[in-house]
């Protein structure tokens, strides 16, 4: 029974990761439309595109591993409060419409490193070794394509990471006159 229990849990925790991404995937495309640079909007819709195909990805593997339905107390309660703030703070993020200036993205940048920073080191740890441990009793999942799945999400983590570290030093050159 602990088994089941534990596969409902991971499957719940790839539905909130699954909503998460998808906030965070309509943040940057809002990022991408108000910024003024023409330089930063293609920058930041790949990093948008990445996150909607995370999180059509992780709800695919969640409804793999078990069915489930998820709830944003459940999610946080199995994430914490950075969960509930991140959701949060995207969604009020991909509800402005004002232009951005590039020196307010450059302050909302730092931020976005470390979030693409906590993204990476939340699915390295938690996803990589709970998904593993369970995946291994479930002959239905194709463990070792699930973890490549998992690396690569982790990889485009770390390249958002660098995208928006070549973003901040386009936002903060002084510009020519």
């Amino acid at each position: 029974m602990a088994v089941k229990r534990d596969k409902r849990d991971l499957a719940k925790f790839l539905q909130c990761s699954s909503i998460l991404e998808e906030k965070v995937a309509a943040a940057y495309e809002s990022f991408a439309e108000r910024a003024q640079n023409p330089s930063i909007k293609p920058l930041l819709l790949f990093i948008s595109y990445d996150s909607l195909k995370h999180s059509r990805i992780l709800k695919m593997l969640g409804e793999l591993i078990a069915e489930t339905t998820v709830t944003t107390d459940e999610c946080e309660t199995m994430l914490g409060k950075a969960w509930m703030k991140s959701i949060f703070q995207a969604q009020k993020e991909a509800m402005k419409k004002e232009t951005t200036e590039d020196n307010e993205l450059a302050s909302l940048i730092d931020e976005m490193i470390n979030f693409e920073s906590f993204l990476g080191e939340e699915y390295l740890t938690i996803l990589h070794l709970k998904t593993m441990q369970l995946i291994a009793m479930d002959p239905r999942i194709d463990q070792p394509n699930l973890k490549r799945i998992l690396v690569w999400i982790v990889e485009d983590e770390e390249r958002h990471e660098l995208i928006l570290t070549r973003i901040r030093a386009l936002t903060t050159t002084p510009k020519e006159e």
